[in-house]
């Protein structure tokens, strides 16, 4: 696969009517230094799901019971200004979801999260790679992949 450059490859999803793609990789590599730099890059505001379950226990009495539908609710509820939405450390609920869940999310990324319509937000997903959900294809009007690996960019 061709290396991409991030910058050029968010400002491509900008302008789809499905933004939303997953970037994955196996742990501990370095999916939440990215989330940071396209942050402090390119103005992303990045939500750590997982620290943001451990901030309301309401979230966490019930995080056997969190679905991709939930998820999609709380995603297109979040009030903030940035235009790009960084969900890092969603590994944590991927591994309390059953296969059906899985492809669920991974539906729910390639297509339910339109813009616009349904959203203004363009919304990455860095989660630890996973057979079920990477198998899944899913392509820009370009052609592009909208699940890549972590290494299939060039350093931000």
């Amino acid at each position: 696969m061709t290396r991409l450059k991030l910058p050029d490859y968010v400002a491509t999803q900008a302008t789809e009517s499905y933004r939303a793609f997953i970037i994955h990789g196996p742990a501990m590599s370095g999916k939440t230094r990215l989330a940071r730099r396209m942050r402090d890059v390119l103005g992303a505001h990045v939500l750590d799901l997982q620290a943001h379950f451990v901030g309301d226990p309401d979230l966490c009495a019930r995080i056997d019971r969190y679905r991709p539908r939930d998820l999609e609710r709380m995603l297109l509820t979040l009030d903030v200004p940035a235009s790009l939405v960084v969900v890092d450390n969603l590994d944590f609920l991927l591994n309390t979801w059953t296969p059906r869940h899985k492809r669920e999310f991974a539906a729910m990324v390639d297509h339910r999260l339109r813009s616009p319509g349904v959203t203004d937000k363009t919304f990455v997903f860095l989660i630890q790679t996973d057979p079920v959900i990477v198998r899944h294809e899913m392509t820009n009007t370009r052609g592009q992949p909208r699940i890549l690996p972590i290494d299939a960019f060039y350093a931000l």
